[in-house]
C-alpha cells in the first residue's frame, strides 16, 4: 500500500521555517536566544562577505590533514540559514603547469568533498501551528537549522581528515583544492590553490631567486626587508639608502648584488653609445669603506642584444638578466652564455610561471602559497637544471604577508637554495644575441648626448665645492632621473623627466656666475677693477677670477683666487696696469681649482684713461703746493700786522670800568 505525500513536502524549506519560528515564538511567548533574529528568513539572498583567514597546507603527507579557517558576515536584514563552508579536491592530480594553470583560472574537473563545517548557531525550530499534518504520522518534529543573525559574524575552521583526502599511495603529486561557501542561492569560491601531496621522494628544484630593489626609497625599504629570506639575491640601488639611514637596513648574511644608482636603462645607453653617465652610476654603488659599496653589480633589461651586452661586460657585470618574455624554450629560462670582447657574459632568464607565482597578484590572494609550491612542485618535474625565479619590476610588498608564497617556495622541502652568482658562475649553452632589438623603446641619442654633457659641467663645477659630492651627487641623481629602466615603456612621462632634470640642472650650473659687464672708467696707471661675482649654490664656492684684455693698452696682473659664502655675493678686486689710454675690451671666466671654466666669459669694457691720471694728479698736487703757499704767506702777514700796531687796548680799561653807552 502507496503511503500518502506528507503536506509539509509541499512547503518550501525556508516557509516552513518561518512558520516554525513564527509559531515557537508565539506560542512560547518568550525573547529570540542571543544571535538569532526574529525576522524570519525570506528566499532574497543575503549580502554575504566571506574570507579566508587561514589556507589550507601547501603540501601534505600520508597520515596528515587539512584544514583552513573562513570567516562569514551576514550584512543583510535576515537571517541566514544552513550555509556552509566546504573543501574540496581534485580526484585526479593536476599533472602539469597547464593543467595547474587552467585550474586555477577556474577549470573544474570532478572534484570531492573533503570536509564541511556548518556557520551560525544551531537552532532548533518547533513546527508552526496548523502546520498540515499527515495522519500517520501523527506529529510534525522540530527541525534544526543553523543560522547566521543579520549583521552577525561566525568563523568556522573546515578540517579534511587524512582517511578522507583521495590521493594515491607511494607517490607525490599536485591537486587542486578549493573552499567554497555554500548556500541556497549560490556556491561562492572562496579559495582556489593546490597541494602538494608527498608520499614519495621528489625532483629536486634548484633554485635562485632575484629580488631587484630600485625605485623611491620606500620601495626600496618594503623590497629589502620583504626579501629577507635565506636563499633570496637582493640585487639594490644603494644609493637610495642615503635616504633611508643605511642603520636602518640590516644586510648581514644576505646575498647582496648592486644596481647602478638609479637603475639606468642599459639598453638606450648602449644604442647611444654614451658611456659617462654609466660611469657615473657605477661610481656611486662602488668604492668607499662600507660593505655595501663594494658589491658586485648585475644588468637587467627586458630585451638583451649585442652592443647591450658589450656595454655591460666592459663595465664588469656580473651577468646580464633578460626580464621580458622569450618564449616557451626551457633552454632560455635557465643559464646561456654570450662571446664579448675576449671573454664570455653570463644571460640569465627568469621562469616567467615560477615568477609569477612568488610575486603576482595571485600570491596573495587567498591559495597563494599552496599554488606558488606546486608550481616549484611541477617546475622541478619538467625541468632539467637550474632555474631563475624573479620578484619582478612592479613588486611593491606592503608588508611579510607579500611574500609569504615566496617564503613557502623557498623553504619547501624538494628546493634547493643557490645564489644568482652561483648561478651565473655555472655554464651554460652558448648563445648568439641579436644586433639590435628594441630600438623604439630607447631615449633619444641627442637626448643622452645633453644629460651627459650637463654631467660633465657638474663635475667641473662640483670642484669648487670643498666636498664636491655636494653638488654632484644631487645633480647627478636629477640627470639619471630620464634614464631609469622603468619608464622604457613609459616616453611620455620620461619626456617630462628630461624638462624637469635638464631645468633644474641648469638651474644649478648657472648659481656661480659674476655680474653683467658694464663699462667701467680706469683712470690711473695701476689699480684694480672690481669684479662682482655671484653665489646661489648651497654650498661655498672657490673659485678664481680670470680677466683676460683684448688690448695691450691695458694690462691684467693678478687672477685672485676666492672663496664666495653660499648664497651671497663679493667684489672681487683684480689688479690690472694701464699703459696708455684707450677703450678696451675685457673678459672674465670663473675657473675651479683646475683651471676649468665653470661658465661663460662675461664681457666687459674699460675705459683707460692713464694720461688723464698723471694730469690729474699733477693738477691735485700743484693745487696742494698752492694752498700750502697761501697758508703760509697769510700766516706770515697776520704776524707782521700784529707786530706794527701793538695790542689793542681793553675797553673797558678805557671807560673806568664802566660800560660805553
Amino acid at each position: 500500500m502507496t503511503r500518502p505525500m506528507r503536506t509539509t513536502a509541499l512547503l518550501p524549506s525556508r516557509l516552513r521555517r518561518a512558520l516554525a519560528g513564527a509559531a515557537a515564538l508565539v506560542i512560547l511567548g518568550v525573547a529570540a536566544p542571543v544571535g538569532v533574529a526574529t525576522a524570519a528568513p525570506t528566499d532574497t539572498p543575503a549580502t554575504l562577505v566571506a574570507s579566508i583567514e587561514s589556507d589550507p597546507s601547501p603540501t601534505v603527507r600520508a597520515g596528515e590533514s587539512m584544514t583552513s579557517i573562513a570567516t562569514v558576515h551576514n550584512e543583510d536584514s535576515v537571517p541566514l540559514d544552513d550555509a556552509r563552508v566546504e573543501m574540496r579536491v581534485t580526484n585526479a592530480p593536476l599533472g602539469d603547469l597547464g593543467a595547474l594553470d587552467a585550474f586555477l583560472a577556474g577549470s573544474r574537473p570532478r572534484m570531492t568533498t573533503v570536509g564541511a563545517a556548518n556557520v551560525g548557531i544551531s537552532l532548533t525550530l518547533p513546527p508552526a501551528a496548523g502546520t498540515p499534518v499527515a495522519p500517520e504520522d501523527g506529529e510534525v518534529e522540530p527541525e534544526t537549522v543553523h543560522r547566521l543573525a543579520p549583521g552577525g559574524s561566525a568563523t568556522v575552521s573546515v578540517t579534511a581528515a587524512a582517511a578522507d583526502l583521495p590521493f594515491a599511495p607511494d607517490t607525490w603529486a599536485v591537486h587542486g583544492v578549493e573552499v567554497v561557501l555554500v548556500t541556497d542561492q549560490e556556491t561562492r569560491v572562496l579559495l582556489s590553490g593546490a597541494v602538494t601531496w608527498i608520499d614519495a621522494s621528489m625532483p629536486r628544484l634548484e633554485l635562485a631567486t632575484l629580488a631587484t630593489a630600485t625605485g623611491i626609497s620606500a620601495r626600496v625599504r618594503a623590497i629589502t626587508a620583504a626579501s629577507d629570506i635565506p636563499g633570496v639575491t637582493l640585487a639594490i640601488d644603494t644609493t637610495a639608502l642615503s635616504d633611508l639611514g643605511k642603520s636602518s637596513l640590516d644586510m648581514a648574511d644576505r646575498d647582496v648584488m648592486a644596481i647602478p644608482a638609479g637603475d639606468p636603462d642599459l639598453v638606450s645607453l648602449a644604442h647611444a653609445g654614451e658611456e659617462t653617465l654609466l660611469d657615473f652610476a657605477l661610481s656611486r654603488v662602488r668604492g668607499g669603506s662600507s660593505p655595501l659599496t663594494d658589491l658586485p653589480w648585475i644588468a637587467h633589461v627586458a630585451h638583451a642584444d649585442t652592443p647591450t651586452a658589450e656595454l655591460a661586460a666592459a663595465k664588469g657585470a656580473s651577468a646580464l638578466v633578460v626580464t621580458g618574455s622569450e618564449g616557451d624554450d626551457a633552454a632560455v629560462r635557465t643559464v646561456q652564455t654570450v662571446a664579448v670582447g675576449d671573454g664570455i657574459l653570463s644571460v640569465l632568464t627568469p621562469d616567467e610561471v615560477l615568477s609569477d607565482s612568488i610575486s603576482g597578484i595571485g600570491s596573495t590572494r587567498p591559495g597563494g602559497v599552496g599554488a606558488a609550491v606546486a608550481t616549484g612542485a611541477l617546475t622541478a618535474a619538467e625541468s632539467d637544471g637550474p632555474v631563475l625565479a624573479w620578484t619582478g619590476a612592479d613588486w611593491a610588498p606592503t608588508g611579510p604577508e607579500s611574500a609569504i608564497a615566496l617564503s613557502a617556495l623557498m623553504t619547501a622541502e624538494f628546493v634547493d637554495p643557490i645564489s644568482v652568482a652561483e648561478l651565473a658562475e655555472g655554464a651554460g649553452p652558448r648563445t648568439v644575441l641579436p644586433t639590435v632589438v628594441d630600438e623604439d623603446g630607447d631615449l633619444d641619442a641627442a637626448t643622452i648626448t645633453g644629460l651627459a654633457r650637463r654631467l660633465a659641467r657638474l663635475g667641473d663645477l662640483s670642484l669648487t665645492a670643498q666636498d664636491p659630492s655636494a653638488i654632484l651627487n644631487p645633480g647627478g641623481r636629477t640627470l639619471l632621473s630620464p634614464l631609469a629602466t622603468s619608464l622604457r615603456d613609459q616616453p611620455q612621462i620620461r619626456g617630462l623627466r628630461v624638462t624637469q632634470s635638464t631645468a633644474a640642472v641648469d638651474q644649478t650650473l648657472g648659481a656661480l656666475t659674476v655680474a653683467a659687464g658694464s663699462d667701467v672708467n680706469f683712470i690711473a696707471d695701476s689699480g684694480s677693477v672690481p669684479v662682482t661675482v655671484r653665489n646661489d649654490l648651497d654650498v661655498d664656492a672657490t673659485v678664481t677670477v680670470d680677466m683676460t684684455s683684448f688690448a695691450p693698452n691695458l694690462q691684467v696682473r693678478d687672477a685672485p683666487t676666492v672663496t664666495i659664502p653660499a648664497g651671497s655675493s663679493m667684489a672681487v678686486p683684480v689688479e690690472v696696469e694701464a699703459v696708455s689710454s684707450a677703450n678696451v675690451n675685457a673678459t672674465i671666466v670663473l675657473r675651479n681649482p683646475d683651471g676649468t671654466a665653470i661658465g661663460a666669459p662675461v664681457s666687459m669694457s674699460v675705459r683707460v684713461r692713464a694720461d688723464w691720471g698723471t694730469a690729474m694728479t699733477a693738477f691735485f698736487t700743484a693745487g696742494l703746493v698752492l694752498l700750502l703757499v697761501m697758508g703760509v704767506v697769510r700766516t706770515i702777514r697776520r704776524g707782521r700786522k700784529e707786530t706794527r700796531t701793538g695790542p689793542r687796548p681793553d675797553p673797558l680799561e678805557a671807560t673806568g670800568g664802566e660800560a660805553l653807552p
